[in-house]
């Protein structure tokens, strides 16, 4: 009895094994510390999102060396109303590895306890419950997604900024990434063709709102696929799912927020890999004891708040700034407009 109690004591607790909750452990490893991350899925890579990552989100190292046969992306087409205009680069600007394979990198670095299907029911402030066990922790990381366990114990509310993708996906490696601004299609967001993974391509849209998923996103996708490339959407199944960037904090006492479940993603790509893997790098050197992690934290709240105030800027279209958009991406290639759209793009893009 006495050793099952002692099996049931951890340092930390990370709910979530996705990339924030991985990274998060995988900076713990070598501390000393006793990890363990709980997962309710029952294995890595099921969350149907895009498997490109930037270069900040491994800084210093290229992608395309370290996972073998990583598609590299050059070239990005920017659709309006009025048609579509390739923009290429001479240097990448994102890789496709596919978030399986990124998720097991992640995992292979950790000395943690990783548990699989084991879904959380309940948590008090010492104790976690899950369907399989009680576990006392000293610190509980939330690391769990958009519609956090760990968050809603927080009573954080989820208010601003929720959106929702919702897209196709075709059985074939993606050949173009492409990005379409089309306000009156997908207001306060946009269309996309990108890789689901190395062998897969997803036709959708993105918007900002709460509870808009069924209702109002995935109607405007469906008519908008059929009409912009043709699709026979009864071969193809489809996918959704919804994100937050609502950020209200990060550090709570001994209970952290990494990733989605802090609110950390990017409002106008809704982009959150860089988010999920510095914030859980940011949290793990803070629960170490090392001052770089309220450093790290701090950047990437310094850059949610720029982000934030950009997709509110420019995403309402009853304001000019709108328009002003739409003026800059009908032709990114040349002169103030390549200048404008450059900067933006690399700023997102290197951080």
């Amino acid at each position: 009895m006495a050793a099952d109690l002692m099996d049931a004591d951890y340092d930390v607790i990370i709910v979530g094994a996705g990339p924030a909750g991985l990274s998060c452990a995988r900076h713990l490893s070598g501390s000393g510390l006793r990890v363990l991350v709980l997962e309710k899925s029952p294995s890595l890579g099921l969350k149907p999102c895009s498997g490109e990552i930037s270069s900040k989100v491994l800084p210093g190292e290229d992608p395309a060396r370290k996972f073998k046969g990583a598609q590299v992306w050059k070239t990005v087409i920017v659709g309006t109303a009025k048609g579509t205009v390739p923009v290429t680069y001479d240097r990448p600007y994102l890789w496709t590895v596919g978030r399986s394979e990124f998720e097991s990198w992640l995992k292979s670095g950790c000395d943690a306890d990783i548990r699989f299907s084991e879904a959380v029911t309940s948590i008090t402030p010492k104790h976690v419950e899950t369907s399989k066990g009680s576990y006392s922790y000293r610190h509980l990381v939330g690391a769990d997604g958009s519609f956090s366990k760990v968050r809603d114990h927080l009573k954080l509310p989820m208010e601003h900024i929720v959106g929702s993708a919702y897209h196709y996906v075709v059985e074939k490696p993606s050949k173009e990434f492409r990005v379409y601004w089309l306000p009156d299609v997908f207001p306060r967001g946009y269309g996309y063709v990108m890789s689901r993974s190395r062998g897969a391509t997803m036709i959708g849209g993105a918007m900002a709102g709460k509870d808009i998923l069924h209702r109002v996103l995935a109607p405007k996708v469906k008519a908008w696929a059929v009409q912009e490339f043709g699709l026979d959407l009864s071969k193809l199944r489809s996918e959704g799912y919804r994100g937050n960037a609502d950020y209200r904090g990060w550090r709570f006492g001994d209970i952290f927020l990494a990733g989605d479940a802090a609110g950390l993603l990017n409002p106008v790509t809704t982009e959150g890999m860089y988010y999920a893997v510095k914030s859980g790098e940011g949290v793990a050197k803070h629960i170490r004891g090392d001052p770089d992690g309220e450093r790290i934290m701090r950047k990437l709240e310094s850059t949610h708040r720029s982000q934030v105030f950009l997709f509110d800027l420019f995403s309402n279209p009853s304001l000019p700034f709108c328009r002003f958009v739409e003026w800059v991406l009908e032709d990114p290639r040349k002169g103030i407009r390549k200048r404008i759209f450059d900067f933006v793009f690399w700023r997102f893009m290197d951080g």
